[in-house]
């Protein structure tokens, strides 16, 4: 077995593979470049090029355990390789300073971040400066570098971001026992209370009322005292089952449109008018969310039935865009002109609490008609702060706009000879379309849809009028599959949107119809809409294994991340929930074999005594009071269990 200290010493097998390869693809690279005559790789340049690249590789073994200084050798020894070579034409930018930036991105904070980013950009930027061909070239290349590094940090950032959310949600799992333990012990206090304000005032009543009622021979007090016990009796048993069946349902196994309908119904049952109202798209929430929301429904629930019995109480929930909202009111009580304060208020600070802990806010208090209200407000999904996320989409827009546009740049331009101003009207389409993934995260079937139809339309436009364009969709093609992954890496249907994979390349296909078409129009060998269904198939047969996997990667990011935090928030509330629901169940065990069975009795004998003689009547009403003592006496000693467990 490694110790720690081993593991520090050694690096491990994915320190040693990423050098390895970037190393492989920079010499096999450059060589081959050389091999064509791009890189003029003769006498003594080839060994200091190579030995750079291999230095370069072998630095980025050390990238986890000092990012900086191996950014820094990173970027000196790729500018060494291209002054050695003496051209940028070379596999060396980018790559190893690449790989070393991201790495402090990850491991570094913001600062590290933006720091090594403009490094590495001015690095670049001056040693590309002699080999530039034109003011053109030098824009296009330097443009595509800074958006490559801003993007490489921006992805560094946010791996680190979700590496650090992930040690919280572990953490918190970690804590789970400690919670549960917590959970339990509130619930027993809630029960315990909930229990000695039900039975131990009503059952005290019944003791002294039976009581002095059986040393007295006043068959009309005798009466009395019977009805007392029985109705009291009966009230005992109607709370004490109410309160059992009410907090029955598990919060945390399902949704909120699963568990209000039962708790609501539970109410209903027991006398309390109790209307739920569901307004907007119902929709998953994550747990901690669900059981919050759950909570507070059951808590004012469990409120309005002990201080506004009888009153209706009226339960909204309201799914708003990335949010809950609750709302649970009750009328007046009858015989009060306003609601009195909620004991001494432990319930309304812990909703607040639990809505506080997930960012949002619970108020309650007093209704205008007398009654009682509370209103809560509950983020369902996670807190947003600008930064990272933003500049990736920045990215990703201005990546995708520029791309296409590099047809226009000396000195190899794809489209020559056209007017300046038509010039400037093609290139605002080409950046345009490439806007709407600035909303790629938040509206990514929006995003993909337009992007596909603004590209579908132009491969028309120009295909009938102006095919020698076509080309420059292929350029940007790139917007289709930022746009792909993005629907299949936070769409909501998850993998069910693989169809966008195939309807990603019609515009690629369109083209290539059109530009068969051209062809065919000039040899006159075959019908023109034969070579259009031709090209059309083709390039979607052929281009939709790109689309497949950006969808597919992004399909598999969204398993990766997203997930498993839910999966992790799950698995808190269930333990949690069911520790609860093991306490309450206890409880209602203790109840029904000792209190509940007691005034069962108590019940039977008064409306035995009722029915009977004035003999049975005085009799009754001494065996009233002694259950009633009896059931008491039941009640303190599982409250003093309850209370030393």
């Amino acid at each position: 077995m490694r110790t720690d200290e081993s593991l520090g010493r050694w690096p491990r097998p994915a320190d040693v593979g990423v050098p390895l390869v970037v190393a492989g693809v920079q010499l096999s690279g450059t060589w081959l470049l050389a091999e064509d005559g791009a890189v003029p790789l003769d006498g003594a340049r080839w060994p200091l090029v190579a030995g750079s690249i291999v230095l370069a590789a072998a630095a980025l073994v050390w990238r986890r355990k000092a990012p900086v200084p191996v950014l820094v050798a990173a970027i000196s020894l790729s500018a060494l390789a291209i002054v050695a070579a003496g051209s940028a034409d070379t596999a060396v930018s980018g790559i190893a300073d690449g790989v070393a930036l991201y790495s402090v991105a990850v491991h570094r904070g913001r600062r590290h971040a933006i720091l090594g980013c403009l490094a590495a950009y001015a690095v670049a930027f001056a040693v590309y400066l002699p080999y530039a061909r034109g003011p053109g070239d030098l824009f296009s290349n330097e443009f595509l570098d800074g958006v490559l590094y801003l993007g490489i940090a921006a992805f560094g950032q946010l791996r680190r971001q979700r590496e650090a959310a992930r040690s919280g949600l572990r953490a918190r799992l970690a804590d789970i026992e400690r919670e549960s333990r917590a959970a339990a012990e509130a619930e027993r206090e809630r029960l315990a209370r909930e229990v000695h304000d039900i039975a131990g005032h009503h059952l005290s009543a019944v003791a002294v009322h039976a009581g002095a009622a059986a040393r007295r021979a006043d068959s009309e007090l005798v009466a009395q005292a019977l009805a007392v016990a029985a109705e009291t009796g009966r009230e005992v048993l109607r709370s004490l089952s109410g309160l059992v069946d009410v907090v029955a349902p598990r919060a945390g196994h399902g949704g909120l449109k699963e568990l209000l309908p039962p708790l609501c119904q539970g109410l209903n049952r027991l006398g309390v008018p109790v209307l739920l109202r569901v307004e907007g798209r119902a929709r998953r929430l994550p747990a901690e969310v669900t059981t919050t929301a759950y909570r507070t429904v059951q808590e004012s629930l469990t409120n309005a039935m002990r201080y506004a019995a009888g009153a209706e109480v009226r339960v909204c929930v309201r799914y708003a865009p990335r949010a809950v909202r609750l709302t649970i009111e009750n009328d007046a009580v009858a015989a009060r002109a306003a609601v009195p304060a909620l004991g001494g208020g432990r319930g309304i600070r812990g909703m607040r609490e639990r809505a506080a802990g997930l960012g949002g806010v619970l108020t309650a208090g007093p209704t205008a008609a007398g009654g009682w209200s509370v209103a809560a407000h509950l983020p369902s999904g996670p807190r947003h702060r600008r930064g990272w996320p933003e500049i990736l989409d920045a990215v990703a827009v201005a990546f995708c706009a520029f791309l296409p546009l590099l047809g226009f740049v000396p000195p190899d331009p794809l489209v020559t000879g056209r007017p300046a101003a038509e010039l400037g009207l093609i290139g605002a389409a080409l950046t345009i379309r490439a806007v709407p993934l600035w909303w790629r995260r938040h509206a990514p079937r929006a995003a993909l849809a337009l992007i596909i139809s603004t590209d579908a339309a132009l491969a028309v436009a120009w295909g009938l009028w102006s095919r020698d364009l076509l080309g420059l969709l292929v350029l940007g093609g790139a917007a289709e599959l930022v746009a792909v992954y993005s629907l299949a890496c936070y769409g909501p249907s998850g993998p069910r949107t693989w169809p966008a994979a195939l309807a990603a390349p019609l515009p690629w296909g369109l083209g290539l119809g059109f530009l068969l078409v051209a062809d065919h129009e000039v040899a006159a060998d075959g019908p023109t809409p034969v070579a259009f269904a031709f090209g059309l198939v083709t390039a979607v047969v052929c281009t939709a294994p790109l689309t497949l996997a950006a969808w597919t990667l992004g399909v598999t990011t969204a398993a990766r991340s997203r997930r498993w935090g839910e999966s992790a928030l799950d698995a808190v509330s269930a333990r949690a929930g069911d520790a609860v629901q093991a306490e309450r169940d206890r409880v209602a065990a203790g109840l029904n074999g000792t209190v509940l069975n007691h005034t069962v009795r108590l019940v039977a004998v008064a409306e035995s005594g009722l029915a009977g003689t004035e003999g049975d009547a005085h009799e009754a009403v001494g065996a009233a009071a002694e259950l009633a003592r009896a059931a008491l006496t039941e009640m303190r000693a599982l409250l003093d269990a309850w209370e030393k467990t």
